[in-house]
């Protein structure tokens, strides 16, 4: 086998094919031009070869006379490039250089392995190639192999260690000589599975009973064809079954090789060696499990999974038979391992497992996805199969759990989609059994849903918003609509709330009911909300370059923005940025958000009133703010929601929760804002309970900023 390497090769091609392309562009134009014409070339031709250093290049005639040799040749005999031309004899050399390159230029047409002594008296090796043209050039390069040779020696070492070290190993080694059919092994052969050695001729039959059954065709079908020549190779390889000495088997690899033939070119003596590959086979299957399974509950893996569908589905193909892929996820299951530790975490889900497990049986194929994720099959059931046994498993896994000393109760969600009718492949009925489990998800968790067409189009749709919000900035498709606040004593306009609008050039007007929830999902909230308050700050300092008093405009914050750190940071830096006062400026934030995490939420409001940015809290009464904490938010004002208002006038009930709400903001010395107030006679009853402000369609819709400004704001 050549060991050349490749550079080696592509160096002597292209001080070959230079030089040729030398000869060839001089002698087809020296009979009209002089040779200085075309100077400039050729010297481009020659900086192509000094550029190559990766390996000595030269030309010689071939009596040795040198007609050009590269950078790298010079630097190895430590004489300008310019004067190594011309006879070896000639040149300006140390005699430890001529020593050199005499080696070099001795070395015959061909290929050849050359020793050399460098200046510092360590050997180095080149290979040597030289390759003689039309012309009776000589083009020559040459490699340093040096360590390549030292490898190469290494391994030949290393290989005689090797058979010194085979002598006190435990690899079994035999012969057969098959035409006298006579059987020798070493003693490692038999001690390796704990038999006794033997010495002299061997029982070939007694070994060969000692395979495994079921592997004994391997072993005989594979000697058979390399006895009957049928083996082109002549050597064999195998792994199979054999048993020890105390009864089990265990994985034995054994090798093959034809050591003589007769004049018919029939094997007639055989040297093989045999190796115990029992833990390694062990552990090889042990990694194909795992490739299949999930470590922690033991359950197949989705890998395992796809592999199931395909059969089954297959199967209920030809039977004319309904599936069912049942995607069950584990309601607030992130509470526990946050609260209790992955560990607790952990033996729950190998618990919902074996729940799952003893439930399903042989009825069907049941998975873990990860996480808290699991995947069940079930083939050859029909919708109300499926929803019998969905059910039961909602049940079963319902139970209270014992983890050590700890109870839960988990509950699951679960999504259903069904074969052939929600699709034919397992990505399509996986997709839609997983839109129909967040389904069940939204409708308040621990049920389960069929996926039905509506989904597919919620879905399709809410993956076309997502998208689209990618760009939305950029494509300046969202604007900002202003509804006034209004204080009840005064009847005069204090503030705005900022409402956010989006108005796309595919889609057209889209709803904020409908786009926040998803940009809160994917995270881009964070983006638009800083748009929001970039644009809000910048609209007020508009109204004072024009000389309008503005008013305090209210900014909706969304609980993810909330969880930015330096939010206050960021609202400051752009206060200054438009040199807009901060009292100008309001943040909202829900009841719900803030009571998420309420030492958060303090720490934040405090951090706002800092840098003097008030804070009120959106849509009270429709969350679950305790009085301790109410007391401890610095806030300056409760907005009371709309769905109170919307019935205060014929519901008692809205109407003592309105006067509650008042009453207790009253004695905290919080202001209190109304929603959503349509009627003149809400507006009564709200003046009657003396809250402080209103807004709603009775004043105003929400406005675009010119609106706003024309009908509201005094210049």
């Amino acid at each position: 086998m050549d060991k050349t390497p490749w550079f080696v090769i592509t160096g002597l091609l292209l001080i070959v094919l230079t030089w040729r392309a030398i000869q060839l562009f001089l002698n087809k134009r020296k009979l009209t031009h002089p040779l200085d014409t075309y100077q400039p070339t050729y010297q481009q031709f020659i900086s192509l070869l000094d550029a190559n250093n990766a390996h000595l290049m030269w030309l010689t005639t071939q009596q040795g006379h040198i007609l050009y040799a590269n950078k790298a040749l010079a630097e190895l005999l430590n004489t300008p490039q310019e004067k190594v031309l011309g006879s070896a004899s000639e040149l300006p050399l140390s005699d430890a250089a001529r020593t050199r390159l005499a080696v070099l230029l001795d070395s015959p047409i061909g290929e050849r392995e050359e020793w050399l002594i460098q200046e510092n008296g360590a050997p180095v090796c080149y290979l040597v190639k030289k390759h003689l043209l039309d012309d009776n050039t000589v083009a020559c390069s040459a490699y340093l192999i040096t360590s390549y040779k030292e490898r190469e020696n290494a391994l030949i070492e290393s290989e005689l260690r090797m058979n010194e070290a085979l002598k006190a190993t435990s690899i079994g080694v035999w012969e057969w000589d098959v035409r006298n059919d006579k059987w020798f092994a070493n003693p490692s052969y038999f001690s390796m599975l704990g038999y006794p050695p033997i010495e002299g001729l061997g029982n070939r039959q007694a070994e060969i009973e000692k395979v495994h059954p079921d592997d004994r065709p391997l072993v005989f079908d594979t000697i058979r064809a390399l006895l009957e020549g049928k083996s082109q190779l002549n050597q064999y390889n195998y792994q199979a079954r054999i048993r020890h000495a105390n009864g089990e088997y265990r994985w034995i690899a054994v090798r093959c090789t034809v050591t003589e033939f007769d004049e018919n070119d029939v094997p007639t003596r055989l040297l093989g060696i045999r190796i115990d590959i029992d833990a390694l086979k062990k552990a090889q299957e042990q990694v194909e499990w795992l490739a299949s399974h999930d470590s922690l509950t033991g359950l197949p893996n989705r890998s395992s999974l796809y592999k199931s569908f395909n059969t089954l589905i297959q199967c209920s193909e030809l039977k004319k038979t309904g599936l069912a892929l049942i995607f069950v996820d584990l309601d607030r299951f992130k509470n526990i391992n946050d609260t209790m530790g992955h560990n607790i975490g952990d033996k729950l889900l190998m618990s919902v497992g074996e729940r799952m497990t003893s439930l399903i049986k042989e009825s069907g194929f049941v998975t873990r996805q990860g996480g808290d994720e699991f995947i069940i099959l079930l083939p050859y059931v029909t919708e109300e199969q499926a929803k019998e046994k969905a059910t039961e498993i909602s049940q079963v896994l319902s139970h209270r759990y014992q983890i050590e000393q700890h109870q839960f109760v988990i509950t699951p969600s679960i999504g259903i989609s069904l074969f052939p009718r929600d699709g034919r492949d397992f990505d399509t009925l996986y997709k839609r059994a997983d839109t129909a489990m967040y389904s069940a998800k939204k409708e308040g968790r621990n049920r389960l849903t069929f996926f039905t067409a509506e989904m597919q189009s919620h879905s399709e749709r809410v993956l076309l918003l997502e998208n689209a919000l990618h760009d939305v900035i950029e494509k300046q498709e969202l604007s900002l609509f202003f509804q006034p606040q209004m204080d009840l004593k005064t009847g005069q306009v204090i503030a705005a709330e900022v409402l956010l609008r989006w108005h796309s050039k595919e889609l057209g007007t889209v709803s904020p009911a409908e786009f926040i929830p998803i940009a809160e999902d994917t995270g881009q909230i964070l983006m638009i909300g800083e748009w929001v308050l970039r644009e809000t700050i910048n609209q007020l300092k508009n109204w004072q370059e024009q000389g309008i008093t503005p008013v305090r405009l209210a900014v909706n914050l969304s609980p993810i923005q909330f969880q930015v750190q330096n939010l206050p940071e960021i609202i400051k830096h752009r206060l200054d940025e438009f040199q807009v006062p901060a009292t100008l400026l309001e943040m909202e934030l829900t009841e719900r958000g803030a009571m998420a995490d309420p030492q958060k939420a303090i720490e934040m409001m405090k951090a706002f009133q800092q840098i003097g940015v008030r804070t009120s809290i959106d849509d009270f009464g429709t969350g679950y703010s305790s009085l301790n904490y109410l007391q401890q938010f610095p806030i300056y004002k409760l907005k009371i929601d709309q769905s109170f208002i919307r019935d205060m006038t014929t519901d008692t009930n809205d109407y003592a929760i309105i006067s509650a709400i008042i009453s207790l903001a009253q004695q905290l010395g919080i202001k209190t804002i109304a929603e959503g107030v349509e009627t003149q006679e809400q507006l009564t009853m709200l003046k009657e309970l003396a809250c402080d402000e209103m807004q709603g369609y009775y004043l105003s819709k929400p406005l675009p900023s010119t609106d706003f400004q024309n009908n509201f704001l005094a210049h």
